[in-house]
């Protein structure tokens, strides 16, 4: 486990819990808008991933992809 930049928690190093992660996010982030489930909530459930276990190279880019897609979408 590293410290990472945010606020000197733990990141932790489960290659399996992201990928699971990163599934529900990819499907989650190409449903239709919800009021609760809007592109902020997702885009913190995201960041959750990225600052809260070491990634890949891969799953960096999934990351991206999908706070890129985040980006677009309104809410």
């Amino acid at each position: 486990m590293q410290l990472n930049g945010y606020g000197g928690g733990q990141r932790f190093n489960a290659s399996h819990v992201v990928e699971s992660e990163l599934e529900h996010l990819e499907w989650a982030t190409r449903q239709p808008v919800l009021s609760m489930l809007n592109a902020r909530y997702w885009q913190r459930r995201v960041l959750e991933v990225k600052c809260g276990y070491e990634l890949t190279e891969q799953q960096g880019v999934r990351i991206e992809r999908i706070l890129k897609q985040l980006a677009s979408r309104p809410g």
